[in-house]
């Protein structure tokens, strides 16, 4: 087998594994889901924004806990 045809190769499969670790890092660090509830809105501490699970919606409630401080 041609020398040049193994260099080749050799690159190919150390391209291969690079792409491997690249996927399984970027699954890895992948931030977990939001779990549905009800969270203090990020623009406005004095209400509540609620997440469904899938994102966030326009239902609001006001925050008690920064009502009473």
């Amino acid at each position: 087998m041609p020398t040049w045809i193994v260099v080749v190769l050799v690159i190919a499969v150390i391209i291969a594994i690079g792409v491997i670790f690249a996927l399984v890092r970027y699954y890895r660090e992948k931030p977990p889901p939001i779990p549905a509830g009800w969270y203090p809105d990020l623009h406005d501490p004095s209400i509540e924004r609620r997440h469904d699970g899938s994102g966030w919606t326009d239902d609001t409630r006001p925050n008690e806990e920064e009502r009473n401080r």
